[in-house]
């Protein structure tokens, strides 16, 4: 059973803008993880997807980041790659814009599906409690300093800054949030 493998050798799906193409030994999975997942507040729709890839071509992260892509860690949840998922950065770099479960054909609810994840990566100490908080308060950051970027723009009188010239302005200022 060691070396028991996928018949194919490669498990080879092409979701959206990201390729999974990995060995993958059954022994390395846990079937079961799917079932946990769905037990989250929230998830209990996951099984609902079909692999449209509509969630991953409405996400502004995967649209400039193409190492994430929610249709790929919901492929992960349902292969039961558990170690794998709940120690990706991945989890983290949801911006939660929940543009994803909007698009869903099927109802997934891809936001509470992430939250779901992390919510177990927590209590699996896969990521301490403390450092989850300062994350979602660098969300928070982000999100002000977006704020403020849109206001900044809509005040100016002339449409000639650029917004990256913008951003380093507010960065400047980052001290007053």
């Amino acid at each position: 059973m060691k070396n028991l493998v996928f018949e194919s050798e490669r498990l080879i799906a092409i979701i959206g803008f990201t390729v999974m193409d990995e060995k993958l030994r059954l022994q390395d999975l846990d079937l079961l993880f799917k079932e946990e997942v769905a037990r989250e507040p929230g998830c209990q729709h996951l099984l609902r997807c079909f692999s449209c890839g509509a969630c991953t071509a409405a996400c502004p992260v995967s649209a400039i980041g193409p190492e994430f892509s929610p249709s790929l860690i919901i492929r992960q949840i349902l292969y039961g790659m558990r170690r794998k998922l709940l120690a990706s950065p991945a989890l983290w770099h949801c911006a939660r814009c929940a543009r994803c479960s909007f698009q869903c054909p099927q109802d997934v609810r891809f936001l509470d599906i992430i939250q779901g994840l992390r919510q177990i990566a927590i209590r699996e100490n896969l990521i301490s409690a403390a450092r989850a908080d300062l994350l979602a308060k660098g969300e928070g950051l982000i999100q002000e300093l977006r704020r403020r970027m849109i206001n900044r723009i809509l005040a100016e009188t002339e449409e000639k800054a650029e917004p990256q010239e913008i951003l380093s302005i507010l960065i400047k200022k980052i001290d007053n949030l």
